[in-house]
């Protein structure tokens, strides 16, 4: 699965063959998590561009019907009712340059940071919707690859440049899109980090130092 991410080069270069660069880019986090505004990639009224959507809704008494799961399975997204539209219409990429995973060994958890061993540019696929008035994301999700599968079974679906514009392609069919989702990763290298990234308060460069020693789970 996927319940933190990073994103240090939020100029949006990377991007910048795609669409052009943020006019207001945020400041890079590397503690990025559910509930907040996130810059996202999208097509909308036929143009490519930059938006803050939030990532994930909860549900609510205020809005019953407003839930919107922070990742979604690949492999059945398309049939989802709650997913489905959103797959056939309003897909979007979240730029990433990793991710967070927890491993839990012996009943305590440590977090370890997976990014790509070429330092390439990347984007998690994602899917959107309105809630409330506003843009809400989901992260796609697949199986994940050999190296990860001891910290954990699930990894976020990874879009390298080459996809970009076809996963926002308005004209592309289910069978297409699909074959995105199951587009060749990055190959991916992960190291475990320290304790503070579980909270979500803590946030800067520091999160990405190497932690190899036993780790409390001070939150």
């Amino acid at each position: 699965m996927c319940g933190r991410y990073t994103w240090e080069a939020t100029h949006g270069r990377e991007f910048k063959e795609l669409v052009s660069e943020p006019d207001d880019p945020p400041p890079p986090s590397y503690n990025r998590a559910p509930g907040q505004s996130h810059p996202c990639i999208s097509r909308q009224s036929g143009f490519i561009q930059w938006d803050k959507m939030l990532w994930g809704h909860p549900r609510s008494d205020s809005s019953p019907d407003g839930f919107f799961p922070i990742n979604a399975r690949s492999e059945t997204v398309q049939e989802k009712p709650i997913f489905r539209k959103s797959f056939l219409g309003n897909r979007c990429l979240i730029p990433a340059d990793g991710w967070y995973e927890w491993q839990v060994v012996e009943g305590q958890k440590y977090p370890h940071n997976i990014y790509a061993e070429s330092g390439e540019s990347f984007a998690f696929a994602g899917i959107w919707k309105s809630i409330d008035r506003k843009n809400v994301f989901s992260i796609l999700t697949r199986s994940a690859a050999p190296n990860l599968l001891h910290i954990h079974h699930r990894a976020p679906v990874a879009l390298t440049e080459n996809c970009w514009e076809a996963w926002l392609d308005d004209k592309k069919d289910e069978t297409s899109l699909i074959s995105l989702t199951k587009s060749v990763q990055p190959a991916w290298v992960l190291k475990q980090v320290g304790s503070r990234v579980n909270a979500t308060r803590n946030n800067g460069p520091d999160l990405l130092i190497p932690d190899s020693g036993k780790q409390s789970l001070l939150f």
